[in-house]
Formats: structure tokens, sequence, C-alpha cells
């Protein structure tokens, strides 16, 4: 951990994780990218995944007072030693109260980037958001249970068949990234993926700022 602040000041939330309910403490003193991996230390802690399998974790923030029109604010943080690691978004910008309640959905993806491997992403939404029984956009109750969520535990712990699947899949993903940095070299990839202004504006309004590589940064 980096040199503490004077700050003393802490945040203690509630995540619940299948049917019980965990606190996540959040320690000021720290330096931002230190905050952000106290979660995934503490998320390893509650799920049992370790936080190098572990890529992500959104916070679907409801930016809104009231329950109607919610305007919902997705901020994403990745653990400390990944070399996408991002400073922009500070835990506390999100104002957090103590004693909040969010419920913890799951998922699972094959990261070619970083693990190369079948890795967990985490997302956090808050309770009012939730409903009592079936799935809204933001939150599917199918997604939580018990034997859904050991299933995903499962194929991210499992290092003997993502040892396997890495050996077959991995050359094929790069082959798709060195046909990226072709279309880079010949300046032509931007074409691909025109900006779309209002969705740009849009993103960074909620503090969403990444910007993608289109063009080959080495070029001469």
């Amino acid at each position: 951990m980096e040199e503490q602040k004077d700050s003393s000041d802490k945040i203690t939330f509630k995540v619940k994780h299948l049917d019980k309910y965990h606190d996540i403490v959040i320690d000021a003193r720290y330096e931002s990218k230190d905050q952000h991996q106290q979660i995934f230390e503490q998320l390893e802690s509650i799920t049992g995944v370790p936080s190098r399998y572990t890529t992500d974790f959104s916070i679907l923030r409801n930016m809104n007072p009231s329950d109607v029109n919610n305007a919902n604010r997705r901020v994403i943080y990745v653990p400390d030693s990944l070399s996408r690691y991002s400073a922009r978004n500070n835990i506390f910008s999100l104002n957090i109260r103590d004693g909040e309640r969010f419920h913890l959905q799951s998922y699972v993806h094959y990261e070619h980037w970083i693990t190369k491997r079948i890795s967990m992403r985490y997302e956090l939404v808050e309770e009012r958001d939730v409903p009592e029984v079936g799935c809204i956009q933001t939150y599917c109750h199918s997604r939580c249970t018990a034997s859904f969520f050991k299933r995903l535990k499962d194929l991210v712990n499992n290092d003997a068949m993502n040892a396997k699947i890495t050996q077959l899949v991995q050359p094929l993903l790069e082959s798709d990234m060195e046909a990226f940095k072709i279309f880079m070299e010949f300046n032509v990839r931007q074409n691909f993926y025109p900006p779309c202004v209002w969705r740009t504006r849009t993103l960074a309004e909620t503090g969403y700022t990444y910007q993608f590589d289109y063009y080959l940064r080495t070029r001469g």
C-alpha cells in the first residue's frame, strides 16, 4: 500500500452475495488505486474467487434521489496490478453512504489481454433498484442463485481446463489483434468504428472518458 493520507475516514457498505450480506470497508487513508484494491481483496474473501482471476468490478450508481427516472452511472474499476488501470474514478466520488446496500452480480468472460483465461467480473447494483422478483435491464435474479454462481466459480477456478482453453483460443484471438494492427498501419481502422457524437457526449456526462486506440502509436 502507498503512503497513507491524514484523513481517517472510512466507508462501510453492505454487499449481498447469494443470501448473505457482507461488509465492505473502504479506507480513505490510502491512495485511490489502493482503495479499489481493498474491494478486490474483500470480494475474493466473500466469493472465494482469487482476485488474480478477476478483471473488474463495476458499481451501477443511481444518481437520482428518488426511485423514478433513474439516471444510472456505471463506474468500472480494475485491480491496481493490471496494465489498463485508470485512476480517473474515485470511489468516494460516488457518495456511497455508511450502511448502504448493494447486490452482487457475477459474470464470466475470456480475458485475452491480461489474464489470458476465463475470468470473473462483478457488478454492484443498489438494493433500491433490485426488483423483488424477476429481472430488469440492470439486475437478474436468475444470475444470483447459488447454483449459477457455483457454475461460474468452478469455471474460473479450473486451472487445468483453462490451460487447455487458453492454448486453443489465445492464438486465434492474437491473430485478430495482428489483423487490427495491420488496419492501424494503413490508417483505416478508425473507419470501421466511426465515433458517435451523441454517445460520446452521453458517456462523458456519466464520467466515462476511455479513448479507443485506433491508430498505431509507434508509426513513424
